[in-house]
């Protein structure tokens, strides 16, 4: 297929309502990979013992199809920074994959914003993985996604038809940074659309991690209200203490450094009015006037102040006005940590430069292997207010590893327990699963002190009976911990080293394996008792879950036998026959 050519032309059928219609829209539910097998790598692991998180190297659509039997409907939060479609080296396509979405890739180019038909190649790209993505979110389960506004309008009804619009929770503007060239209008934004999968069972009213802090906070006060009655050394002992544990932990609260009778505060521009036409009038020390020119007046804000003259009034009675030093410059107002709300709001300030200088902070000043990273704070204030301590987090563009430094980092702030799943193809030129996410997690974990770690995991061959009977025993190890349905949610860990046992579960039931091929591979009385001993020898609990081709035991309290490969194609939802050589040795192995 030529840059400007599309997919073949399709019939357009009535329907009702207004919808997104392009050429591909007819098939991309059905664009369904083969699952692969997942290979752990353990020279690019890093303290995979700490935890269940996991690094993946492959295409996102083919991946997310084979995380289907313990992920699926267990995922709580999704962030995605897609392509924007920018042109440039932003979007690459594949016309194979697109046909066949089990084809390599290896076509791929990237589109160019003179290509007549990207954005229809732009759809066809992402309407799969998103159909992918909400089969993996849990009821209750939330996405957002970062896109400008190149593609905004076609993610929009894009999301509303795999969504539906009523899933529709809102959408964030992000002003990062201001674009600096020449231009008829200066952007300054992006935008991260957010959806559930069923809003009704989502919370009505989200809070973030800043709320919890700030409870901490106000204990804290309240035991040096009790020990400090003298009242200067008592703010000088807050300011001490905030400034302490500064804007790592506290984020935006280490701002309230000040003290006073009625508790904790900042100092912030609260009495400007945001517009043009706002309330004149004149402020002393002593309170309102009505000539902003009488004496001892300061100066007024550019629109006036955003509040009558009678509730100005209040606030200085009250004592929550800070008048300035000098005359010329304008009041402000305590903002009190008891009134402070984490509440996710629909615009967020928050310089775009912080995601490189993240990089920076973890390879050194002169890094600049890769544009437009997102700033930690950002993930971690959209992860924090729609996921709870233990969520489980997915992000299939992990582009420079943002999503795992922020989970590790909510956790390391607030003794969560949640968990990521990062999937990266990369590109060919720069594989930048392993070459940049894998060591920007480990340099994020050795430098921040983070009590975490994450297995990496490959993308392998194609699973089907065939090809599942023919494996070594490694990879048929690989398979069984990545498709095994007592791992629903949490997946399995594997064990190595041991004759039998292979993996254990989240309730530390051990999983266990008899493979010497596709017709001798048989449980047996020996076999039990011996994985049963190793079982206990490892700490592990019962009932062990053991795999093999055949089975001469019934099964008890202690032991469930799965039957290869029939319990990892059920798992897979993969259907097709036995093989007719096959199925004749598998009959004679049981005669």
């Amino acid at each position: 297929m030529t840059d400007h050519a599309l997919p073949e032309t399709e019939s357009v059928r009535e329907e009702a309502g207004l919808h997104l219609h392009w050429q591909g829209r007819r098939s991309y539910k059905s664009l369904i990979p083969v699952p692969r097998v997942l290979e752990r790598d353990d020279e690019l692991s890093f303290q995979s013992d700490r935890g269940s998180n996991l690094v993946i190297e492959g295409d996102n659509l083919q991946v997310m199809v084979s995380l289907r039997t313990q992920y699926a409907e267990s995922v709580d939060v999704i962030y995605i920074d897609p392509p924007y479609n920018r042109g440039g080296n932003d979007f690459r396509y594949s016309d194979a994959r697109f046909q066949d979405p089990d084809a390599d890739g290896s076509d791929s180019e990237y589109v160019s914003n003179v290509d007549g038909g990207r954005h229809t190649k732009w759809l066809n790209y992402m309407a799969p993985r998103l159909v992918a993505m909400k089969s993996l979110m849990a009821e209750n389960g939330v996405i957002f996604v970062s896109i400008n506004d190149i593609e905004l309008g076609r993610l929009l009804m894009l999301m509303d038809e795999i969504f539906d619009e009523k899933n529709r929770i809102g959408v964030i503007t992000w002003r990062g940074s201001a674009d600096n060239n020449p231009s008829r209008i200066q952007i300054e934004h992006e935008y991260v659309i957010c959806y559930a999968k069923n809003v009704t069972q989502v919370a009505k009213a989200w809070t973030t991690p800043a709320d919890e802090m700030k409870e901490t906070l106000l204990e804290q006060f309240e035991e040096l209200l009790q020990s400090e009655p003298d009242t200067a050394k008592r703010a000088k002992a807050w300011g001490s203490l905030v400034r302490a544990n500064g804007r790592d932990s506290l984020g935006r609260l280490a701002r309230y450094t000040h003290l006073d009778e009625a508790g904790p505060y900042q100092v912030a521009y609260r009495v400007h009015n945001p517009k043009k036409g706002g309330y004149q009038y004149g402020v002393t020390k002593k309170g309102v006037v009505d000539s902003v020119k009488a004496r001892g007046t300061y100066r007024v804000p550019a629109n006036g102040y955003r509040f009558p003259a009678q509730t100005m009034q209040r606030y200085i009675d009250e004592g929550r006005i800070v008048f300035p030093r000098r005359l010329e410059q304008i009041v402000q107002m305590k903002d009190y940590l008891k009134d402070f709300r984490g509440t996710l709001r629909s615009v967020i300030d928050l310089d775009a430069r912080a995601g490189s200088y993240r990089l920076k902070q973890l390879f050194g000043e002169d890094f600049d292997g890769f544009r437009y990273a997102k700033p930690v704070e950002l993930i971690e204030l959209l992860v924090g207010a729609a996921g709870s301590k233990d969520a489980l987090v997915l992000d299939a563009f992990a582009g420079s590893g943002t999503t795992g430094d922020a989970v590790m980092s909510l956790n390391d702030k607030d003794g969560g327990r949640r968990r990521f799943v990062m999937i990266e193809e990369g590109s060919e030129e720069d594989p930048y699963a392993r070459t940049l996410v894998a060591r920007r997690l480990r340099s994020a974990i050795e430098t921040d002190g983070f009590d975490a770690g994450f297995t990496f995991l490959t993308t392998g061959a194609q699973l089907d009976r065939e090809a599942i009977l023919t494996l070594e025993k490694d990879k048929i190890t690989a398979v069984i911990c990545q498709t095994d349905r007592s791992g629903t949610r949490s997946g399995i860990r594997q064990i190595d080293g041991r004759k039998w046992v292979i993996g254990a579960n989240q309730r530390g039931e051990a999983l266990a394996l008899v493979w010497r091929g596709a017709t001798n591979s048989q449980v047996n009385a020996d076999v039990i008792n011996e994985a049963l001993s190793e079982t206990k020898a490892l700490g592990l609990k019962t009932p062990i879950r053991i795999y093999g081709t055949t089975c001469n035991i019934s099964e008890t309290k202690s032991f469930v036998f799965c039957q290869i490969p029939d319990e990892i194609l059920a798992a897979l939802q993969i259907e097709d026959a036995i093989p007719e050589d096959i199925e004749a040795e598998l009959e004679a192995s049981n005669a």
